[in-house]
């Protein structure tokens, strides 16, 4: 009876990476939608040279993002806190959840500042301003980072990564998996940008107008859910 509970309470390590891979997805979805990003994206496809310009934010900023997480990876690999193990798993998500929790209720009471629609970047707002002032790869390269700096739910993402999988090598795949989707709309417009540059302008201005009117109520909803979900599912497998 107690192997049977055993066998239930701990998923085999195919399960508990499906299931740390859903929690980075789900994480990585909160992110997606960011105001400035939207904002250099479209300033960028309304250049010239379009196309190379694009490349070079999306690979910088990839680059930047990507070696950001697997330096943390590394930087926890060898600590021995008895990594891959279900209890530290629990805990990760508890504390991961409970940050996301403090996240949103700073963010509903106005502690910190979130997207409102009044602030967040218009089309032709302060980044296409700076960025048009004689446009280089180098400036564009520059605005990848800039514009993906990590916030809480990669950091979350990452405290649920270390605590399945210390090494880096194990820890690769979901990193991979929350920079492909956190950048999923500027490699989308880049991809649209390669055939029709107008067309690819056009989509990321009418995402922007959906983020502006939407991205604070989104960001509550999904930080609520999403926090929650990680603290109720690591409470029950402690």
């Amino acid at each position: 009876m107690g192997a049977w509970r055993d066998a239930i309470s701990e998923p085999g390590p195919a399960a508990a990476r499906s299931g740390v891979i859903l929690e980075v997805v789900l994480l990585a979805l909160a992110t997606t939608v960011r105001p400035t990003s939207l904002a250099a994206v479209y300033a960028l496809l309304g250049t010239p040279s379009p196309r190379r310009l694009m490349v070079a934010y999306v690979v910088a900023g990839l680059a930047f993002t990507i070696t950001f997480g697997l330096l943390v990876v590394w930087a926890f690999n060898g600590i021995d806190v008895n990594a891959g193990s279900s209890h530290t798993k629990a805990v990760a998500q508890v504390v991961g959840g409970f940050a996301v929790l403090v996240f949103a209720a700073c963010l509903l009471t106005g502690r910190i500042g979130g997207p409102h629609p009044s602030d967040a970047p218009r089309p032709r707002g302060r980044w296409e301003a700076m960025l048009d002032r004689r446009l280089t790869l180098g400036t564009a390269a520059l605005a990848g980072p800039a514009t993906h700096i990590p916030g809480i739910f990669y950091l979350v993402a990452l405290n649920v990564i270390v605590a399945q999988q210390l090494k880096v090598a194990g820890g690769l795949l979901e990193v991979l998996i929350y920079n492909a989707i956190w950048f999923a709309i500027p490699v989308g417009a880049l991809a649209v940008c390669i055939v029709a540059p107008d067309a690819a302008r056009a989509g990321v201005h009418a995402i922007e107008r959906w983020t502006r009117r939407n991205a604070r109520t989104i960001l509550l909803v999904v930080s609520f859910l999403i926090g929650s979900g990680l603290v109720v599912r690591g409470a029950l497998a402690l």
